[in-house]
């Protein structure tokens, strides 16, 4: 199916479902800018009019370095401080001379060396204010990247698998991307590419395409015909009047747009489905009520498997799930029931925690990809504003170790079982399927 709409809130919330907020009590990172830490900053810039651009640029990557080395759990953990150090100087050696957005993204290759998802750098407001779009948008199918977002003028190429951007093949152009995010496995790698390519100066920064100009994807559309699609980079001004086209299967997925944090529906005589997208409760239903409303479904009727869905949520506080996980726990002990947990890339943080609660504590089986998180992770973000540039940090300060010893990089399903394009565009569910047929 096609939906179409115009201006930003389309361009950011499709943005938003192909990405993934974060451990215990983590909300939006932009949400918890410290209060002491801006007086702090403010303090310490002084007027903008007693320094130069360079001065300026200067001074917010030492408070980057020194509050990093600070602040976060063990900035040390994954790189050496004589590589961070030398990431650094060679930062400052290029400072003159560049632009706000080349800053930008130089920060972010600088903390993506920490190889904690949890620490990254975020304008302090819109994004879409300081960079220009791409009004495009990728998601990963097998190996195949398929346009799920385009600009109306190219609505022929929806759903193309792309090829190459400006001659770059798509899979160097991802693993390019890698040096301007903060990921810990290629799960969440591949979730955050989309997020990070559509924009001009993301691709300028690694190197996709040279500085202002045109960019073009190589294509294939989804009736076989090659084509080269220019995406014009848009403003914030422009957002607004953009008309972008969005690709949307009929599944099961696209009920938590309407549904908030949590929702639940029979799905036959024999399957329940529980989405969990958000780990925080809400205040229109509560989740000790939701988990009540449930726990009257479950008993009127002779429901055989309850499937639990995380694989949309990217975490919050990791306790906000305990009212339905006693219910659920309590419906075990009363009846012949068999859970299954979804989990997916863009599962993370918390919804890690509550994956593994679901499994040890009420034998649920997982079903799915790998996980965008890890069992084993930094996180319990807390951020910072910079002295002049207007961006925050955020960092970790705690290390959460649910499994002593686990060397995996994700957590992986019981049974991966991942969807294929053809069953997207079809509304199929491929693993809700697959678990209706065991």
């Amino acid at each position: 199916m096609l939906k179409k709409g115009t201006g930003i809130l389309i361009f950011a919330l499709f943005l938003f479902l192909l990405t993934g907020c974060s451990t215990k009590n983590q909300t939006d990172p932009t949400d918890q800018i410290n209060a002491t830490d801006q007086a702090n900053a403010s303090e310490q810039s002084g007027s903008a009019e007693e320094k130069d651009s360079t001065a300026q640029r200067l001074e917010d990557l030492n408070f980057v370095y020194d509050n990093l080395v600070s602040r976060h759990k063990n900035a040390f953990a994954l790189v050496s401080e004589a590589e961070l150090l030398a990431e650094k100087q060679r930062i400052e050696s290029n400072l003159e001379g560049l632009s706000d957005a080349e800053f930008y993204f130089e920060l972010k290759r600088f903390v993506s060396k920490l190889g904690d998802a949890h620490t990254n750098v975020y304008y302090s407001d819109s994004v879409y204010k300081h960079l220009m779009a791409l009004p495009f948008a990728v998601d990963k199918y097998g190996d195949a990247w398929h346009l799920m977002m385009l600009d109306e003028e190219n609505h022929f190429y929806m759903g193309a698998e792309v090829f190459e951007i400006n001659g770059v093949k798509i899979a160097d152009v991802y693993e390019k991307s890698k040096a301007i995010m903060s990921y810990e496995n290629e799960a969440w790698a591949t979730t955050q590419f989309s997020n990070t390519i559509n924009f001009k100066e993301a691709l300028e920064a690694i190197g996709v395409v040279e500085k202002d100009a045109p960019i073009k994807l190589t294509v294939k559309s989804m009736g076989g015909v090659d084509g080269e699609i220019e995406v014009k980079p848009l403003s914030w001004n422009d957002l607004a009047s953009a008309e972008i086209d969005v690709l949307d299967g009929e599944s099961y997925a696209p009920t938590w747009l309407q549904n908030g944090n949590y929702s639940a529906k029979a799905l036959d005589n024999d399957h329940f489905y529980i989405q969990y997208n958000v780990c925080e409760d809400s205040s229109d239903l509560p989740i000790k009520d939701f988990a009540a409303s449930i726990a009257s479904e479950l008993e009127a009727k002779a429901y055989k498997k309850v499937i639990i869905d995380l694989r949309y949520n990217s975490g919050g506080n990791s306790d906000v799930i305990e009212p339905l996980l006693e219910m659920l726990k309590k419906q075990r002990e009363k009846g012949n029931l068999t859970f299954y947990t979804l989990i997916g890339g863009k599962t993370f943080s918390s919804a890690i925690i509550n994956a593994v609660q679901l499994k040890d504590e009420l034998g649920s089986i997982l079903v799915g990809s790998p996980t965008g998180g890890n069992v084993n992770h930094f996180g319990e973000v807390q951020s910072f504003e910079l002295p002049n540039a207007p961006m925050i940090v955020t960092y970790s300060v705690k290390y959460f170790e649910m499994i002593d010893g686990y060397d995996k990089d994700s957590l992986y399903p019981d049974y991966e079982v991942t969807e294929s394009f053809d069953d997207f565009i079809k509304g199929i569910d491929t693993a809700v399927e697959w678990i209706k047929k065991q």
